[in-house]
This record gives C-alpha cells, structure tokens and sequence, in this order.
C-alpha cells in the first residue's frame, strides 16, 4: 500500500483512491472525513499526477482550510501556498483579484464585515427619512443577503406592496454606494464571482479549463448560490468530490440546503453515496445514542455509526428542580472530574440558546472554575483592532466611506456629528466619497477635516518604504491611536495589549504577491473574523450553543435544558422539516462527547420571569433506557411526562429554599400524631403522585398544608393532616 493510504480503513481507501468520476461521501461524525479528503488530494498530486493549480479544495472555515494544508504538507512534499484550498469566500475572492476589472470593481476593492453593511443600510435609512423602527437595518441587511444567496439582485426584484418597495428601493441604493465606494460585502463575494463565471465565457473556460478535480468538504452546510457557483465551476467534464453528513445539516437558518446532497446526486449522475460509518471518537454507547436519535428522521439519506470500542459507562441522565440545580450538578460533577484528572479544557457545557449560559458562568465563577465562552469577540472583531483595519483601508483606498467614518473622529479631533452630517450631504449632492468631499468645505470645518486628510496623505507617502509590521506600527503611533489608549484607562492595558498583538499578527502573514501585501492582509484580517471558532487559549471549561461545537470534540459533554419547548425549541414544533433540523442538532450534540455524557434538564425553568415547567424532552425519550443511567430516578424515561401542566405553568412564584420563600407562613411543620417533622425543601413521596419537593408550608388555625412540586404531574397543596404523604 502507497504510505499515503496506510492508516485508511476500507471504506477510507475506496473515497479517497475513488477514480470514475464524481461521487457523494457521506461522512459520520467523527469518521475521519478530514483524513479522506487530504489523502485524495495526496493521492491526486502524487499518484494520478495531477498538478497543484488543478485541484480546487473548498470548506466553510478558514480553521478547516489550514487543517487541511498542513495535513496535505505531511503526506507529500510540496509548497501548499500555491494551492487552491480555501473558504468559499477566500476562493472567491481570489478570483475576483485576478479579474476584477471584468467583475466591474476597483482593482483595491474592500471587503466590509457584517457591522460595517449594517452602518451602511442605517445610513442610507436616514437619507430616505425612514423610520427605523418600521425599517429595522438587520431586517434590511437579512433581506439583503437572503436576495444575494438566491442570486437576485435588486432590479430584478418586484415590489407586492409598500413596504417591499422601500425594502427593495434601499438594496439598490445600497448596491449602487458599495460600487462606488469599492466595497464587496461577503454575499456580494461569492454573487459576484458566480457571475463574473456565468456571464464571461472566457474566464468561465479557464478554471473549468483548470480545476479538474474540485472537493468540497461540509457540502450539507452549502446554499443555493454556492451550489450552483460549484455546477459553474465544474461543468460538464470535472470530477466533484463532494464530503458531508445530511444528519448534521443544522444551519439552516443560514441559507444551507441539506436538499442540495439530494440535487448533486441527481445533476452529477453518481453512484449511491459511499458511507463513512466506522466512529473514532466515541464510545459505543454514545453512538447507539445518537443513531437512535437520528433514525427518527424520515429525509435522510441513511447510515448507522459504530465503532471497534467496547461499551463503556452508560450516560447519565440527572433532571433537577431548577436551572439553579442544573448548574449545581454540573459543577460539582466537574469537580469530581478534576480530582480524576480530567483536563478543564476537555469539558464543555452545551446548550441549545445563549442565554443559558449565565446560571452557568456564575457557578463556575463562584466556585473558582476557569471557564470560556466558546463564540466571543474575535481577535480581528475587538475595536481597537478594527480602528486600525480602518485607517489601513483609507489609506489602500481614498473611496472607502466605510472606514472615513470609523476613524474620522478617532482619536477625537473635533469633528462632530453635525459637520459629519453636511459633509455627507456634500458628497451625496456631488455624487463623490467622503474623502473628496472635504475638498469642497470651507472655514473652520474645512480646517478641521483638512487636519484629517492631511494625516491620511502623509500616511501614503510614508509607508511606502516600510514592511507590513512596521506599517501597523507606525499607523498606531502616527495615528494617536496609542496615545488615546494609553490616556484611556478604562480597558486601556488590554486594548494596548491587543495592538501589540496586531504587530505581532502580520509578522507571520505571508502575502501571495508581495507587492499587494498590504491589501491582502486587510481581505485576510476580515476573512478571519468570519469564523467563530476562537483559539482555545488556556485550560478552561468550554461553554457554548450547539449549533457552535459543531466540529468540535470533547471527553466529557454536559448537555443541558433538554425540556420539550427549549431543546427542540418550541419554534421548531410548527413543522416536521423543522424538528427534523432539531433532532439532528440532538445529534451533532450527542457526538460531541468522546468519553462521558451528561444529559440534563430542569424541571422547573424561569423565561422571562415566569417560572414553567416542561416536558422532559423527546429526544432524551428516543434514546433506549438501557443506555442510560437515571441518576435522580424522577421520570420514568420512554415517554412525556407531562400531560397536563396548566397548573405549574400558572406559577410564578415556585423555590423550594426557605430563605427566598416569602410567602410561606413558617419553615417547618411537626405533626405530633404522626411523629413526624416537615420542612421546606424536604423530599416526600405520595402514593398517588408520586415523588415530590416540599416548596411551602402554611397553618392556619388548625389546617396545616404544604405546596408541593410532584415530577411529572405539577404543583399540588394537599392538607398534611389528610395527605398519605412519607418523607424520603
């Protein structure tokens, strides 16, 4: 066997040495995928003779790309950096460089991120005096991209009533201020690249001409536009090697079609997809999990995951009076964990919605646990750092508004909103940027921005005899951009910090064209930003939503709030197609865990607050009972629970604590007939609703009676003196 193929298991080796033309893999969790696709590419260089420039390798993240050329660098000796490996974005854009006179765009185009297209739409609201509580700019922005995605532009769009025609009028004028400012938002990459392809033969000849092998990795995650930019780009005579798992298609809010798995097959005449089944990841246990789970799906293409593993412990299921209870266990379950040795870093908390996270973080924080909320600021996102980005794009590129207005007036130079607002008049009424516009002030306001264009010419002039790193530096210090921050103290020593960091950052930035490096870097720095996956930095437990530990793994997983209603989110219980998408984000949660898994829900919850109560979820209820190890034995598990809850649902004021409960008329009760003591907080047991904890406790005159929350059927009062009630 080639060494490139020696650790391949067979059904590896049959993908990855795959030679009669396209063909769907469908790749299990934790099946090796990664491994498949950079052995192909291997194989295809190394074997098949296929040159470098010939193969096109495309993924969703820039973490995944650079996974996959060092990987490839490890199996055959070549320079990676003249491959065609990236982010659909990052290929995009490639080619839009290459030929952006025919793309009709500047040669120095500029990429702007999400919150700079957000500013852009808010602006040109105003201009129409729109109100923005009728026009909300997210909604705008959505609608934007959404129209992009699907490959329409704005004059193709046809208005069925008032609203959508301001809708619409604003996408044109947005449209037409990107061109003239030379700014591409990320939709508009790909748009423009597809038909750039589409409608100039020539250059659509050349990479079909060129790219004779083209993988595509996550292809569950790929959405109409990025389909058919593929179709383009492949033809009729490229071999498309497309890699996914239609059981982990979960962003569907994002555009992706996990019916395009179905389309490819279809338009690329393969055979029946070839499964990826055997796991490397997780106990056999976790896997029968997850394969019952999923096989409740009906759309979907089929395989069962397994692996060489023995069976190992059973999951633990632990279902707790509140979320407060919820967050006990699990840290107190993470303490044990670390007296075995358990690495902090191989922990992670899951859940299905972001504000779950703080009942957690307060725990942790409290019991002096390093924890990291997976999904915050990149380093490329954070202000400081996006203050710099703006002057360096100004610089590259005079009609850039965008970043005029981010460092206009930063560090501050006594140029306020209102002058802000008559230079834009002045730009709009003369149809020219910013920039220019300032030529056309007089007076002191003129004297002000002069001070500011003035900075930025002589920023030109100066960095042309300077590498990249000692341009950042010299833009930060010439800036005043340092000076502010170190005058700044709120935050001031890590803003500082991160500026010295962006230094350091460039330091290790290769730019294909030297020449261009500068540029480059600025389309790298908000490339980057789009991933969400920031580096883990030191040991900590992981808190994050599902849908972002997607591609992650973990020895041990706590997933939480799993409550029909929460997980399936009760958005997702309208329609079939949508709870199909929540089961299978059940199962990119289960295959998270390598090791143990915790499963875990509340049966109380306080949302918006109200304290409710819920089922324990369905999905729990789909996994078999011999899997799992009920540690509190509060439901029977196999069946909802919860048939009837308008009595629980009423209450708003459920604890079982006696120092929050203020409505109770004493802590504990003595029934000297029956030689007993109730308190609150106190465990009972009822012979027919089964096991209960005492919430309140009331006497008055002689009745004597106790609020208690019973698993599985609500709140009840009962008269202690009448009640079969035992303490437990």
């Amino acid at each position: 066997m080639n060494p490139i193929h020696t650790n391949l298991n067979p059904e590896q080796l049959k993908a990855a040495t795959y030679d009669d033309g396209s063909l769907l893999v469908l790749a299990g969790a934790g099946s090796g995928k990664t491994k498949v696709l950079t052995s192909r590419i291997a194989w295809l260089i190394s074997i098949k003779q296929i040159g470098i420039s010939e193969v096109l390798a495309v993924t969703f993240t820039n973490k995944a790309a650079k996974e996959m050329l060092h990987r490839i660098s490890k199996l055959i000796p070549i320079d990676t950096r003249y491959m065609w490996v990236g982010t659909f974005h990052a290929i995009a854009l490639r080619i839009l460089r290459a030929h952006s006179d025919e793309a009709g765009l500047i040669k120095n185009f500029q990429i702007i991120d999400s919150s700079e297209q957000q500013s852009l739409i808010k602006r040109i609201i105003k201009q129409k005096n729109l109100d923005e509580d009728k026009y909300v700019p997210r909604d705008i922005q959505n609608f934007i991209n959404y129209q992009k995605e699907q490959g329409t532009r704005a004059n193709q769009l046809t208005p069925d009533g008032f609203r959508s025609q301001y809708w619409i009028e604003i996408y044109q004028l947005y449209e037409e201020s990107c061109n003239a400012n030379g700014l591409v938002d990320f939709t508009e990459l790909l748009l423009r690249t597809y038909e750039l392809l589409k409608f100039n033969t020539t250059i659509l000849h050349r990479y079909q001409h060129q790219f004779k092998h083209i993988l595509v990795d996550e292809f569950q995650d790929t959405n109409k536009l990025q389909y058919l930019w593929l179709k383009l780009i492949a033809g009729n005579q490229n071999c498309v090697f497309a890699v996914g798992d239609d059981d982990q298609s979960i962003y569907s809010f994002r555009g992706a079609q996990v019916s395009n798995m179905r389309s490819f097959m279809r338009d690329f005449k393969t055979p029946e997809p070839l499964l990826l089944e055997q796991n490397y990841r997780s106990t056999s246990t976790i896997l029968e999990a997850a394969n019952a789970v999923i096989s409740n799906n009906s759309e979907r293409l089929g395989k069962n995951l397994w692996t060489n593993q023995s069976k190992a412990e059973k999951i633990s299921l632990y279902e707790s009076y509140t979320e407060e209870d919820e967050a006990y266990f699990v840290v107190d379950e993470i303490r044990s964990l670390m007296r075995d040795d358990v690495e902090l870093s191989d922990i992670a908390i899951l859940y299905r919605s972001n504000a779950q996270s703080r009942v957690f973080e307060q725990h942790l924080y409290n019991r002096g646990i390093a924890y990291k909320v997976y999904g915050g600021l990149r380093f490329f996102d954070r202000l400081e750092i996006k203050r710099v980005l703006a002057y360096l794009r100004l610089i590259v590129n005079l009609e850039d508004n965008e970043a005029f207005l981010r460092v206009v007036n930063f560090p501050a130079r006594g140029i306020g909103p209102r002058s802000i607002e008559n230079l834009q008049a002045v730009a709009e009424e003369h149809n020219i940027s910013l920039f220019k516009a300032t030529e056309k002030l007089s007076g002191k306001t003129k004297a002000s921005f002069d001070k500011f264009t003035n900075l930025i010419f002589s920023m030109q002039e100066d960095i042309r005899v300077l590498n990249l790193p000692e341009i950042i530096s010299y833009v930060i210090e010439t800036s005043g951009l340092r000076e502010h921050f170190e005058n700044d103290k709120k935050e001031s020593e890590e803003r500082l910090e991160n500026l010295n960091e962006l230094i350091t950052a460039v330091s290790g930035f290769q730019a294909e064209d030297p020449q261009n490096e500068l540029i480059e870097f600025l389309s790298h720095a908000v490339l980057e930003s789009v991933d969400n996956q920031a580096p883990i930095e030191e040991p900590a437990v992981q808190l994050m939503t599902v849908h972002a530990s997607k591609g992650l793994e973990f020895k041990v997983v706590f997933l939480v709030g799993l409550e029909d209603g929460l997980f399936p989110h009760e958005n997702s219980l309208d329609t079939q197609k949508n709870l199909e998408e929540e089961r299978r984000l059940m199962y990119v949660a289960i295959t998270r865990a390598k090791e143990k898994l915790f499963l875990l829900r509340a049966c109380s919850r306080l949302i918006w607050g109200k304290r409710i109560s819920a089922p324990i979820s369905r999905f729990v209820n789909e996994i078999p009972t011999e899997l799992i190890n009920n540690i509190s034995g509060l439901s029977k598990i196999g069946y909802n629970q919860f048939t009837n809850n308008d009595d629980f649902n009423q209450s708003n004021d459920y604890s079982y604590s006696s120092k929050d409960n203020l409505s109770a008329k004493t802590s504990h009760i003595e029934l000297k007939d029956k030689d007993i003591t109730f308190k609150i907080g106190d465990m009972v047991k009822h012979a027919k609703f089964g096991s209960g904890k005492i919430l309140k406790l009331n006497s008055e005159n002689d009745k004597l009676t106790a609020e208690i929350f019973f698993i599985g059927v609500g709140k009840k009062t009962l008269d202690l003196n009448i009640a079969k009630i035992d303490k437990v």
